[in-house]
């Protein structure tokens, strides 16, 4: 319940910095230059993801194994100190092949800022460092860290350059910015958590650094295939349309992206739950939570969805007018968004009961991916984009539900999961009417409308649409 509502905060910080940033962005840097920043980006986080290499979910195992037979040697701080060498050094190697193969992936005019050389390194240190903080259940700093220093340097950052005069580039300028801001408060806690001479008293072994990776290289292959499936749409996009319209597709991306984080609320209190049933073998039970939580995910993703799909157009319009017109990508990609987020819970209890499943998922949803927008990105657009991504995610959520069907004999969808689909119908069409009495000219009514929207939807949930375990859950929050 802390892990829970410490993200619940950070969550709400993260959301009013990067709108913040997306204004900015928006109205002083313009859709040309945020579609240079979202090609770069996505190939950032796609090299620092195989940087990583799965170490934010195996590093946990690896201390606790450590801690476990410190009898014979195992320690839990040199174990740190190896995992953030090898991270660091494999990110170094993946710098070393971006500045290499910078100009074919890159147009000609877009010279190699040598501060992004910074942004790798960036990433995957302070990732495995606040993975070893949480081994001591101790989440603030990485709340802190991604949800306070990172995105607030950034918007920070962004507002100094526009200052500055500094338009071209400088929003990767800002980028690498908080990326190394995140890195330096990440180590502080880090220290703070385990102390230099602890993490640094024996010095590390080269067996260990080369078998950090490898034992990781499963669990990096899925997450690498997660970010993937999340940024070679923007790559894709980059490489059949121009600039501009790259940067309207990102600045959809990251309005879309606030719903489908609804989810990441729900895997800290769901995994350990999920967990320690599987061991008991209690099939009928993991149903039930995890149908339930997955319902909620949808509700929730619902409420926020539909009142953005009403009046996308005067949301959009909210970061510059030449982003307006995104408002067809817009409702396509929230479709996207609510297909994947609804139902990926359900790989929690895939990756306990057949952890080979997953990936296999991923690499099916990611050639989708990329043969849909090969396909339709070259005649459509952005819109052949976002609609290549809305394929791929529908092939993975049936792909999630029938794996857990069939090896776990879970049925995740019931009849509960229709009431919320028909009030969110009757919602759009109350909003929908809405829009058309209010003229649907001005900006604060059409904003207005979505909040209502939003409240009477939540509202009605609550009165129709809530099952015996969710009163007893809720009676339960009041009580604590």
């Amino acid at each position: 319940m802390r892990g829970g509502v410490a993200s619940l905060g950070g969550f709400g910080a993260r959301l009013t910095a990067r709108v913040g940033l997306m204004v900015a962005a928006g109205h002083l840097f313009g859709a040309s230059e945020l579609g240079k920043l979202a090609q770069v980006a996505a190939t950032i986080e796609i090299l620092s993801a195989i940087g990583v290499l799965g170490l934010k979910r195996t590093l946990l195992g690896m201390l606790s194994r450590d801690a476990a037979d410190a009898a014979n040697g195992g320690r839990v701080e040199r174990r740190v100190a190896e995992a953030l060498l090898a991270a660091g050094l494999i990110s170094l190697v993946l710098t070393a092949g971006l500045w290499l193969f910078w100009p074919l992936l890159f147009s000609p005019q877009t010279a190699l800022p040598l501060v992004l050389l910074l942004a790798i390194p960036s990433i995957v240190i302070s990732d495995v460092a606040l993975t070893a903080t949480r081994y001591h259940r101790l989440i603030k700093w990485e709340v802190l860290t991604r949800c306070g220093i990172e995105p607030w340097s950034y918007l920070l950052f962004a507002l100094l350059a526009a200052w500055a005069g500094l338009i071209e580039g400088g929003l990767l300028y800002a980028y690498v910015g908080s990326l190394f801001a995140a890195l330096v408060f990440a180590l502080c806690g880090l220290l703070r958590v385990f102390g230099w001479r602890s993490l640094w008293s024996e010095p590390p072994r080269l067996r260990s650094l080369l078998a950090i990776p490898r034992e990781s290289l499963p669990t990096g292959l899925t997450d690498i295939g997660v970010v993937l499936l999340r940024r070679v749409d923007i790559l894709l996009v980059a490489v059949y349309t121009d600039p501009a319209t790259t940067g309207v597709y990102f600045m959809v991306q990251q309005i879309a992206t606030v719903p489908h984080k609804i989810h990441a609320l729900f895997e800290p209190m769901l995994a350990p739950v999920i967990a320690a049933l599987h061991h008991s073998k209690r099939s009928e039970a993991i149903q039930a939570k995890l149908a339930g939580c997955c319902r909620w995910v949808m509700t929730l993703q619902l409420g926020l969805s539909v009142p953005l799909i009403i009046f996308g157009d005067h949301v959009l319009g909210l970061f510059g007018p030449e982003f307006a017109i995104g408002l067809f990508i817009l409702a396509i990609i929230l479709l996207a968004e609510l297909l994947d987020g609804s139902f990926v819970l359900c790989e929690t209890a895939l990756v306990f009961a057949k952890p080979s499943v997953p990936p296999q998922l991923i690499l099916m949803a990611l050639i989708v991916e990329v043969v849909a927008i090969t396909l339709l990105a070259p005649p459509f657009g952005a819109e052949g984009a976002a609609f290549g991504f809305l394929i791929a995610t529908f092939c993975l959520a049936a792909g999630r539900l029938i794996a857990v069907r069939r090896l776990l004999g879970i049925r995740v969808i019931d009849r509960s999961y229709l009431y919320p689909a028909l009030l969110a119908l009757a919602t759009a069409v109350i909003l929908s009417l809405a829009r058309q009495w209010s003229g649907g000219s001005g900006l604060a009514l059409p904003l207005l409308l979505a909040l209502t929207g939003i409240a009477g939807f939540m509202l009605a949930i609550r009165k129709l649409a809530t099952t015996r375990e969710d009163r007893l859950i809720l009676r339960r929050l009041r009580r604590f």
